[in-house]
């Protein structure tokens, strides 16, 4: 009897060991949403991700590649480069006559992510996140703070983020810079169907600011799910705007500022 209890016990730890070697193969579930955990010292991970905003009044389609290279640097600090690629292509109207017209960008981003409490260890996982980006077009600075909680096969997570983009641009023969804010808000869950499978389902808030108000304002939600093995995942989620509460266009959306829906894949790899 004592044999058999001990050989449960074992068999017990490790499945459970199993869970948490997969878990922290990758610092995300969701694709939107960000989770407050980051990568060991010495720890390495290679990621892709590819966006597809689709759905305004005319033809609009614009894809947003990113390629990551994170770096864990201990002490609950991990940092990371990417190489950003857009495309996009809309239409254009000239004389009464529409046609399309596609442009093409390449920018450079450096994040910086500090763990401050656990997810499991304390009553709330919590990390502050910063991300500077670089184009030929604009300049962004952005900041967030996550929060996360796991609790048996849930997890929920929350992000608050500020963005500020300054675009230049000439008036009168002189230079200007043009800036635009950003308020966002998101909320995701996962169910852990296995340690290798989860559904997910994540909501975003995005705001734009004009001078003291908000200018556009739209609610996005969808599912998705995450796949994970012990060095190599993949997340996907499909994000259709539900709701526009301000900047309305059509059908209670806004589809000036907005797309009607989002594709958004990533895979990566620890090493």
């Amino acid at each position: 009897m004592k044999t058999t209890w001990m050989i449960n016990k074992s068999a017990v730890i490790l499945l459970a060991l199993i869970g948490i070697t997969q878990a922290q193969a990758q610092d995300r579930l969701f694709t939107y949403t960000y989770q407050s955990t980051v990568l060991n010292k010495g720890h390495y991970e290679l990621e892709s991700c590819n966006t597809l905003r689709t759905g305004r009044d005319t033809y609009f389609a614009r894809y947003d590649q990113r390629t990551e290279y994170e770096i864990g640097l201990g002490s609950n600090l991990q940092t990371a480069f990417y190489v950003n690629l857009t495309s996009s292509t809309k239409t254009v109207t000239e004389n009464g006559v529409r046609t399309l017209s596609t442009t093409n960008g390449f920018g450079f981003s450096n994040e910086w992510k500090l763990k401050l409490l656990d997810p499991v260890a304390n009553p709330v996982g919590m990390a502050l996140y910063t991300e500077f980006g670089i184009s030929g077009r604009e300049y962004e600075l952005e900041g967030k703070i996550i929060l996360d909680k796991k609790i048996g096969n849930l997890t929920i997570a929350a992000n608050g983020v500020y963005e500020q983009e300054f675009v230049p641009g000439y008036t009168n023969n002189e230079t200007e810079w043009g800036q635009e804010k950003k308020i966002e808000g998101y909320l995701a869950f996962a169910y852990s169907l296995n340690p290798a499978f989860h559904l997910t389902f994540e909501n975003a808030i995005r705001n734009v600011l004009g001078e003291r108000k908000i200018v556009h304002s739209a609610l996005y939600s969808g599912i998705g799910f995450s796949y994970v093995q012990e060095k190599f995942w993949v997340n996907f989620t499909a994000l259709p705007q539900v709701k526009s509460f301000k900047g309305e266009t059509v059908s209670n959306l806004n589809l000036n500022e907005y797309e009607k829906v989002q594709l958004r894949l990533l895979f990566s790899y620890m090493f």
